[in-house]
């Protein structure tokens, strides 16, 4: 049990940047969701890739570049919403939006040095089925030793596609985030677990601090 969990953390960790630090190995079969998660893949390389980018002083406008791929493809509002449930529809438009910017901010200093240190593993897009305005992209990523099976939970909106849960093995990012901050707020206010929140992110945004790996269920 001890080894199944520690692989779900691991897992859950890659599941975050498949779209966002992979090379494409295969898509077999294509549609606008799947499209849109490739089209972010794509600009996360060239950013990767720009020799003007690697240099050590080019590190900040870097990993700018990067948030605002990942901005523009993950609806971390809606992934914000989803990680405290009934508890959004108490609050006033500017704590939601402090709570976004903070959770916007946790994932990202989670997550951007591992897709800086991208080194090779492979995607391979399965199928899509879109329902409406929603849709799941089936995925595996390629390690080298094992395939990862993977689906990202999609909503469209204003014509684009856009991701809200990423889900590794029946355990979601959103989810996994909900038992965290539920526990939070057993013991604490909205205003407290804001503040862990952002004292988290800076934590991990600290030289020498290591990404956060998402706890499994």
């Amino acid at each position: 049990m001890r080894k199944r969990m520690v692989f779900k953390q691991v897992v859950l960790t890659i599941g975050l940047l498949i779209a966002f630090g992979v090379t494409v190995a295969g898509m077999a079969w294509a549609g606008p969701p799947t499209e849109a998660l490739k089209q972010s893949v794509d600009e996360v390389l060239r950013v990767i890739d720009d020799p003007g980018l690697k240099k050590a002083e080019s590190k900040e406008e870097r990993r700018k570049r990067l948030v605002d791929v990942i901005s523009k493809r993950f609806n971390f509002e809606e992934m914000a919403k989803r990680t405290i449930g009934a508890e959004w529809a108490k609050r006033t438009p500017e704590e939601r939006k402090d709570f976004v910017d903070s959770f916007r901010t946790l994932l990202s200093n989670s997550y951007l040095g591992r897709i800086e240190n991208y080194s090779g593993e492979k995607v391979h897009y399965l199928k899509e089925a879109i329902d409406g305005d929603h849709a799941e992209v089936r995925t595996e990523i390629d390690t080298g030793k094992s395939m990862i099976p993977i689906d990202y939970k999609m909503e469209q909106r204003d014509s684009d596609w856009r991701v809200y849960d990423v889900v590794i093995e029946g355990t979601g990012l959103v989810s996994n985030y909900r038992e965290q901050f539920k526990r939070i707020l057993r013991k604490d206010s909205f205003e407290g677990l804001s503040k862990t929140i952002r004292e988290k992110a800076d934590l991990i945004a600290a030289p020498g601090a290591a990404p956060e790996r998402p706890r499994a269920q």
